[in-house]
């Protein structure tokens, strides 16, 4: 595709779906889908890294899943390097969006489906060497949000980034008028402490479609705390579990944090 392709039917997709949210993506010299934002390198290439630090293969002999992949930015980085990437999202605006970038950019390794994080399985979609959950962890209500984590270690056979919010003691300024009183939730016999967050009140499904940036259609989440989600991911059968410090998430406060989960 010629620049001009390119910038047509980027508009054709604007015109459809609305512009870019998220992730500004390079499609050619100097024309990115957010107009006015280069490329973010910085998370992508550091998950990349991850993978490579603590696997030890070539990427182009691993397989990467993308969960809530938004608008495609992770998954094509991981294809960039050479891996076997599957996106999956919710919403078809953000699919679209991640799949023109795709053809944009020519990438046969990396294939993106709109499905529900909820309807995951190891029998429909396999096993991946890598699995990034970015931003989709704390959209999940009880007891979705324990099925998911059981789900996702089913499918992980080496590592799983979890990038979420987290309840924290005390409650955010942002998040003040959402989050609820802590409260405690049983999943197979073990109490998880936390506290659910409101995502949407009176709105319709429509309305809920065309909101980017919360849950699916759930009208609350449930937001486990540090420790809590530790031992979720321990009950889980993850044999290890580290925090990764990145610089520009530990700036934003104690509610956001980053696990690097490992299977033998």
């Amino acid at each position: 595709m010629d620049i001009s392709e390119i910038e047509r039917e980027k508009q054709a997709i604007i015109e459809k779906y609305g512009d870019w949210t998220a992730h500004s993506i390079q499609l050619a010299p100097n024309l990115y889908t957010i107009i006015g934002k280069e490329p973010s390198s910085g998370r992508p290439a550091h998950y990349v890294k991850v993978l490579q630090d603590f696997l030890r293969r070539p990427l182009h002999s691993l397989r990467v899943l993308d969960l809530g992949c938004l608008e495609g930015m992770y998954a094509l980085e991981f294809a960039r390097h050479g891996a076997q990437v599957l996106g999956i999202e919710g919403r078809l605006a953000n699919i679209e969006k991640a799949r023109f970038a795709n053809r944009v950019l020519g990438f046969s390794n990396c294939d993106f489906v709109q499905d529900d994080v909820r309807n995951l399985s190891l029998l429909k979609y396999g096993s991946f060497d890598m699995i990034l959950c970015c931003g989709i962890l704390y959209h999940l209500d009880a007891p979705d949000v324990f099925n998911f984590l059981k789900t996702i270690a089913e499918m992980c056979r080496g590592l799983t980034i979890i990038d979420t919010q987290v309840a924290v003691e005390g409650t955010p300024n942002n998040f003040a008028d959402r989050l609820s009183s802590p409260t405690i939730y049983c999943d197979s016999g073990k109490e998880y402490s936390g506290r659910y967050y409101t995502e949407f009140t009176t709105q319709t499904t429509e309305q809920k479609l065309t909101s980017l940036w919360a849950s699916l259609d759930n009208n609350r989440s449930f937001w486990l705390d540090r420790k809590s989600l530790y031992r979720a991911l321990m009950a889980m059968r993850f044999d290890r579990i580290y925090q990764d410090l990145l610089p520009h998430l530990a700036a934003k406060g104690d509610d956001r944090l980053t696990y690097v989960a490992l299977k033998s």
